[in-house]
């Protein structure tokens, strides 16, 4: 399979011109990418270096969060760089391997995530709702999160096998593209797909019961919350509040715990539903092309196909958002964050 460039320099001309014609027609996009690239990596990479000076230790909820951050960053730059050389090299990708490593990172670094906030889930499903006796400890997030990876890198090897640089034709002109090299190929990728669809879906179900079960469990603690002080405050209404209210004190500030405590699981429950949120447009797309071969072809103007590849780029847009999810929902990383700014001297900012 050839994947260099054209030797005579009037098919080099025509060429570029055809690869033209679709930079052109999806720089929108393009700089869409870009924005994203910038904004994703420093805010990721901002959220390992707090969390690193001396968050990544505090608490049960904030062990995740580094980890989540670091693949995040993974996600947004190997996939925001693909799609840039995808859109910029539609018919002159530069080679058949880089196409393959690109399509088999991205699958991996996706999935991964994926089952990182199934463990997330149970991990936090285990620690409000205290189901068994046994506690989850650092160690053992540890290995599941090796082991979802291994996983994850294991599952996508028929990657390898199915894509790669494919040659394309418009009159005389032959172009490259990084798509699946051929009918078998194609089956070989959707069977892989499936299997992992399975996996996906039972992680998805898995996350929905987990926080289903939360959502009920603080209802609970909510209303047995209500019920005591509407109890203590009828008591201290029946006896004029003749000193109940100090003795019933200790016991019932016990018994508030606010909502707001339960933060890090909220924050969690947001960057799953953007992250499934994101997926949806990108299924969406991917559905019609499979349905209509001459998908592409029928689109006659620019912004529907450009409104159609940005529902294809969505499908990474919750590692660029998650940054700022930190941020909202962890009042000591951004008290952390306005220390280190302010401190940059002796943190090495400078």
């Amino acid at each position: 399979m050839k994947t260099g460039a054209l030797s005579s320099k009037n098919d080099t001309f025509s060429l570029e011109k055809w690869n033209s014609y679709y930079s052109k027609l999806y720089l929108p996009n393009t700089v869409l990418l870009t924005i994203w690239l910038i904004i994703g990596t420093l805010g990721n990479a901002t959220v390992i270096f707090v969390y690193q000076k001396g968050l990544k230790n505090k608490g049960h909820g904030r062990f995740f969060i580094p980890i989540l951050a670091t693949v995040d960053l993974m996600c947004v730059s190997v996939s925001a760089t693909f799609n840039i050389v995808q859109i910029t090299g539609r018919v002159t990708f530069p080679d058949s391997w880089i196409c393959k490593m690109f399509f088999y990172s991205i699958r991996v670094i996706l999935t991964h995530s994926m089952l990182i906030m199934t463990v997330i889930a149970i991990s936090r499903f285990q620690h409000i709702c205290h189901i068994i006796k046994y506690q989850i400890k650092t160690f053992h997030l540890w290995i599941a999160i090796a082991g979802t990876g291994i996983f994850s890198m294991l599952s996508y090897i028929p990657t390898f096998f199915a894509f790669g640089t494919v040659e394309v034709y418009k009159e005389n002109i032959t172009g490259y593209k990084c798509k699946e090299i051929d009918n078998d190929a194609i089956a070989l990728d959707k069977g892989s797909l499936y299997f992992m669809a399975v996996v996906h879906g039972t992680s998805i179900l898995l996350i929905i019961i987990s926080y289903f079960s939360i959502a009920v469990f603080i209802f609970k603690a909510y209303c047995r919350r209500r019920r005591h002080t509407m109890n203590i405050n009828t008591i201290e209404s029946e006896n004029g509040g003749n000193g109940l209210t100090m003795r019933s004190g200790p016991k019932n500030k016990q018994m508030k715990t606010p909502l707001w405590s339960y933060r890090f699981t909220l924050m969690f429950f947001t960057l799953q539903v953007c992250m499934l949120v994101g997926y949806i447009p990108h299924v969406i797309a991917i559905k019609k092309e499979e349905a209509d071969p001459n998908f592409w072809d029928r689109k006659s103007d620019d912004i529907s196909k450009n409104v159609h590849l940005a529902m294809r780029l969505l499908y990474f847009t919750n590692a660029v958002i998650n940054p700022f999810l930190y941020g909202f929902f962890d009042p000591a990383f951004r008290r952390k964050l306005v220390y280190l700014i302010c401190n940059r001297k002796r943190t090495g900012f400078a």
